[in-house]
């Protein structure tokens, strides 16, 4: 990756893609151990902490296995839309 006027980068498509980063969105930058870290502003600093509560929420619908990944996909997804963009 090259650097260009006034610091510029281009963060290639397959990782925007892969983030979920899109145009607009607001990245946090951070020297960590030497190294540039960036991330999106609406990546989830203790992801277990999203999943707290989510055994009351599956009950007892159908089957365990699929039901836990929907109520766990459905509350992240609620969780991370609450992130002001």
């Amino acid at each position: 990756m090259k650097v260009l006027q006034k610091g510029k980068i281009t963060i290639p498509l397959e990782i925007r893609e892969r983030l979920a980063i899109k145009e607009g969105d607001t990245l946090t930058l951070a020297v960590r151990a030497g190294q540039l870290v960036l991330s999106p502003e609406k990546t989830v600093a203790n992801p277990i902490e999203m999943l707290s509560g989510l055994v009351r929420e599956i009950g007892g619908r159908g089957e365990p296995k699929n039901e836990a990944r929907k109520a766990a996909a459905m509350r992240i997804e609620k969780k991370t839309s609450r992130v002001a963009r």
